[in-house]
């Protein structure tokens, strides 16, 4: 499952970028101090954590219809993966990347309370080439079990981005979390166009 949280790690480093002047003023600062900013955080990553299990739920059902033959489950799999990874490279380091943040919704909350629930809720449902992978798998797999664990590996791997917040203050080297979270995606996209492309051959040889 490292592919999983490799990809996580690239999908947490992305949405960092992106969704950084959203996500600091309400997780890091404000007067209410440490104490305030962790209780804020753990809620926004408590909600990450519940959709991602409510999602690789949902999507191992519908994949137990759709991937009903060893065909599908292999060549079609194959097929998302390969397409997905290129999505992903190219939403990385392409010129024509996706720069909004889908979190910029939450500007327009005046319950200050519900702020860290509604970032949880938009940034996991902020749909990327990353999400798009990790939902395939999730829906490829064989039991929920192994779809649960595909989904939790891609919520730690995000969420290591997260964690240090109250403790970083401002971000002052946006360059080399850009340079760090290309990488990891480059890796990330490697990683699955090989293997969609292997799924895909197994899927026609056997098929």
């Amino acid at each position: 499952m490292g592919e999983s949280f490799l990809l996580g790690l690239s999908s947490g480093s992305a949405c960092l970028v992106t969704c950084g002047m959203v996500l600091i003023p309400y997780i890091i600062s404000g007067p209410a101090g440490l104490r305030r900013t962790v209780i804020d955080l753990s809620l926004f990553m408590l909600t990450r954590f519940l959709i991602y299990l409510a999602l690789a739920t949902a999507v191992w059902y519908f994949g137990k219809a759709i991937f009903s033959s060893v065909f599908l489950r292999t060549f079609l799999t194959g097929t998302l993966y390969t397409v997905f990874a290129i999505m992903l490279v190219w939403y990385s380091i392409g010129r024509g990347r996706r720069k909004d943040c889908p979190a910029a919704i939450v500007k327009k909350v005046d319950n200050l309370r519900l702020v860290p629930v509604m970032l949880g809720i938009t940034n996991s449902l902020g749909f990327c080439p990353a999400l798009l992978l990790i939902l395939t798998k999730g829906a490829s797999q064989q039991t929920l079990m192994q779809s649960y664990l595909a989904f939790v590996m891609f919520f730690l791997g995000s969420s290591l981005w997260f964690v240090p917040l109250p403790f970083a203050g401002k971000l002052k080297r946006k360059e080399t979390l850009e340079l760090i979270g290309t990488m990891a995606t480059g890796v990330a996209g490697v990683i699955f166009f090989v293997k969609g492309l292997t799924l895909i051959i197994g899927g026609l040889i056997n098929g």
